[in-house]
């Protein structure tokens, strides 16, 4: 059978017989529980493969390949996005290749020393900026999990909680610990 050609919502419908066919079977082995999460698992698929089905038939027939060719832009720019960071690295051998190409230039680039010490501070700015964002969305996550393992029941979450914790005090750690050295370099 040619499945180059299905439309994208027969995924999720097709999936949620599957979890159908799995509901009835669990439910005949007499796990109850298991089938009705089975059951609400499939009818959200369900709806999800309605709802794409519905956008498909409103959505003009030119929306895919309009979404391939934004695709196609957003990999580039950040392909762009990413050989701009990486050339910081670069340009160290860059000045070091044109000291030994022309060694009569007058303008001389930052000492290789200085360099390395900007590119390293720029590197640890960044590390922190991503630290102080991702530990305040996991910050977030966890309230909303607390709230909903307070409503609904810890078994639910109370794996996943000190996962969450642990992952948290890491990164809050790794925060705290960068905004420490990038204070010490400022004063050096």
């Amino acid at each position: 059978m040619e499945t180059s050609n299905f439309p994208p919502s027969n995924y999720p419908i097709f999936l949620a017989f599957v979890l159908l066919a799995a509901t009835a079977v669990t439910l005949a082995m007499g796990d109850e529980t298991r089938a009705e999460n089975l059951a609400i698992y499939a009818y959200y698929l369900l709806v999800i493969g309605v709802t794409v089905r519905l956008l498909e038939i409103s959505l003009p027939d030119s929306t895919p390949e309009k979404l391939q060719s934004a695709m196609v832009w957003v990999s580039g720019t950040f392909h762009k996005l990413y050989a701009y960071g990486s050339r910081y690295a670069g340009d160290i051998l860059i000045f070091q290749k044109v000291r030994e190409l022309k060694p009569s230039i007058k303008h001389t680039p930052i000492s290789l020393p200085r360099m390395e010490q900007v590119i390293k501070r720029f590197h640890l700015m960044h590390m922190k900026s991503i630290s102080k964002d991702v530990s305040i969305n996991l910050g977030i996550i966890s309230v909303i999990m607390y709230v909903y393992g307070t409503m609904f029941g810890w078994w639910i979450v109370r794996g996943y909680m000190e996962m969450m914790f642990l992952i948290l005090i890491g990164f809050t750690s790794m925060y705290l610990l960068l905004s420490i050295l990038l204070r010490q370099s400022n004063e050096n």
